[in-house]
């Protein structure tokens, strides 16, 4: 969904809403969406450039690196950010500085909300999903899951006995 910039009132635009957002776009392997995504924006001018205020709620199945296992993470995520036009930007120096990882840039006169609705779930993933905390993971011998049941092998019963043995 593209907003024209041009159509923003002086006063805001309130655009609420649930959509069904490509699970592809999720950048953690595996993930996909339980459910639609339900969002509220706000888009206002702010001097410039426009300030987007919103809220996303919506539940996403990842994979835990422990265990391997499906989980589901609810996200309810807050952002308020600017958009500046891309014209502001200074196209004559290629080279980044670190205030411009600082702006977010529209082109075209047009902000894509899905775009930015996607970018802010990704933000909300963790580095490392963990379907639980205390996830005990699984056998590196026999690849039991720990966390439904205690492993049987025999290789890892004498590993252990081996390093507690004086």
């Amino acid at each position: 969904m593209w907003i024209n910039v041009k159509t923003i009132p002086d006063t805001g635009l309130n655009l609420r809403d649930t959509v069904d957002l490509d699970g592809n776009l999720l950048l953690e392997d595996d993930s996909f969406f339980q459910e639609a995504v339900d969002y509220a924006v706000l888009l206002k001018r702010d001097g410039q450039g426009i300030r987007a205020q919103g809220k996303i709620r919506t539940t996403i199945s990842l994979q835990c690196v422990r265990c391997l296992e499906h989980f589901n993470l609810k996200i309810n995520s807050t952002f308020d950010l600017i958009f500046f036009p891309i014209e502001l930007a200074d196209r004559k120096n290629t080279a980044l500085n670190p205030d411009d990882m600082e702006y977010i840039f529209f082109e075209g006169g047009q902000i894509n909300l899905e775009k930015l609705l996607i970018e802010q779930i990704n933000l909300f993933i963790p580095f490392n999903p963990l379907c639980r905390q205390d996830c005990r993971g699984i056998c590196p011998n026999c690849g039991s899951n720990l966390n439904q049941d205690a492993c049987q092998c025999e290789e890892s019963k004498n590993e252990i006995h081996f390093l507690f043995k004086k």
